[in-house]
């Protein structure tokens, strides 16, 4: 048996769950919180508007409050929630750092699924479900404990500690980084910690849902991981949010805009974007880069941005998803460079307002977007990165051209990340779970010293 673009072929003899075609629906435990805020919550609700219509019975656990959750799914037929209230709260003690924080914050997450993973339970023993499906983390917590009394476990990551941790070793020597060598130790002992977690938890998941399949090959190597137990599913973009924009909405002329939207910490190619600002100026491209975004809980890569050429990149920091909307509108590209990014929502963002883009190799979201609008350099070739965004920029810089490409930016965007398309994907996968159970996992872990 082998994956396909995220889909199993039909098992002779095996029932396929959740078939609306006369079949009784397929009971889901989801853990997760589904918001409108942006990133994996805004995934995750696009997901659960759409699985009912796919003959999905879904019951959400949630570690939060009621109103954190769209009105339009608690109230949507299909769709059952159950929550538990964080005791977690910003301006303590405990909160004032960013790692702090977020330390304290991951505790307080592992306490209150505790709680949702014995009524998930009970709730199974009264009405069984098919499957738990967790989003965006990997740790199990109390689900581990729990799992011989509750069904076959589904794994929805979007990143994973061994790829975070592989970087901060491998990037650990940039001087403007080297200030707090206590701090960056505590970091690297916690990832390396999360690793081991992970790497022995995910091998007790019948499925594990990837937004790439380059994410997907990364899981399954550091891992363990059996492949064939990885479905691809791409992050559905939201295609009514993000519009293509009218010819007018940015005229050709110089100086071009480019965006760097992105978390400024580490893998992001932060120094890559601060080296192709001193390119653009030497080489007298009229471009300005735009770099967007704030620094992450346990990794700061602000201090490279001092070294950003001011004649072709400023630093905005945190700027809203509704204000980036319309940033697309002007933009001419949208760059991304990242050493390691599972997949990348700013690539499907910008392709859906008709923006091309330019990305490394290890940029999930590139994978199958058309190249004329998706240009691909090698991960970490300053070189061909500059060549990628110096060729497309002189491209859009012809009116027609640019209208060609805009109409097939949007087109790729509609392609590959319409909510429709992804749901369903995600709807295969999970009606074919029996499927997998012929599949042996392979439970070991891998030694830390393989992240290194």
């Amino acid at each position: 048996m082998t994956v396909l673009e995220g889909y199993w072929p039909a098992v002779a003899g095996e029932p396929a769950l959740g078939n609306v075609n006369g079949r009784r629906p397929m009971r889901v435990a989801w853990l997760g919180t589904p918001m409108d805020t942006g990133s994996v919550t805004y995934i995750a609700t696009q997901l659960l508007e759409r699985l009912p219509d796919h003959g999905f019975e879904i019951d959400c656990y949630s570690p939060s409050v009621e109103e954190l959750v769209p009105t339009r799914l608690r109230q949507q037929p299909g769709l059952r929630f159950f929550f538990q209230p964080l005791r977690y709260q910003a301006g303590r003690w405990y909160s004032r750092t960013k790692l702090g924080g977020f330390i304290v914050g991951q505790s307080e997450r592992a306490a209150a699924q505790g709680i949702l993973a014995e009524r998930i339970r009970r709730e199974h023993a009264r009405r069984p479900y098919d499957c738990i499906y967790q989003m965006s983390q990997l740790e199990l917590f109390a689900l581990r404990a729990l799992r011989r009394s509750l069904p076959p476990l589904v794994l929805h990551p979007h990143t994973h500690a061994a790829g975070e941790l592989r970087w901060l070793q491998r990037e650990r020597q940039i001087p403007a980084l080297s200030n707090n060598p206590r701090r960056d130790l505590a970091v690297r002992t916690m990832m390396r910690t999360r690793a081991e977690i992970q790497s022995r938890d995910i091998n007790l998941a019948r499925l594990v849902v990837a937004p790439s399949a380059r994410f997907a090959d990364h899981l399954a190597q550091d891992y363990a991981f059996p492949r064939n137990r990885i479905a691809v599913v791409p992050n559905p973009i939201d295609l009514t949010r993000h519009i293509l924009r009218s010819s007018s909405s940015r005229p050709p002329g110089p100086p071009r805009t480019l965006l760097f939207i992105s978390r400024i910490s580490v893998r992001k190619g932060v120094e890559m974007v601060v080296r192709l600002s001193h390119r653009l100026a030497d080489e007298g491209t009229p471009a300005q880069i735009h770099v967007i975004g704030d620094h992450s809980a346990w990794s700061d890569y602000r201090p490279i941005l001092r070294d950003l050429h001011p004649a072709t990149a400023t630093y905005h920091g945190y700027i809203p998803s509704p204000r980036l909307a319309s940033l697309y509108q002007e933009a001419d590209a949208v760059i991304q460079p990242s050493r390691f990014e599972p997949f990348g929502l700013t690539m499907g963002e910008a392709l859906a307002t008709g923006v091309p883009v330019v990305a490394s190799s290890e940029v999930g979201a590139i994978e199958g977007v058309d190249p004329s609008v998706g240009r691909v350099f090698p991960d970490g070739d300053d070189a061909a990165f500059f060549r990628a965004v110096r060729d497309l920029l002189e491209e859009t810089a012809r009116p027609e051209r640019r209208r060609q490409l805009a109409q097939t930016a949007r087109s790729e965007a509609e392609r590959l990340f319409s909510p429709e398309a992804s749901t369903a994907k995600l709807a295969h996968a999970l009606r074919h779970i029996p499927a997998l159970n012929a599949v042996p996992n392979q439970a070991r872990i891998v030694s830390p010293e393989a992240w290194r």
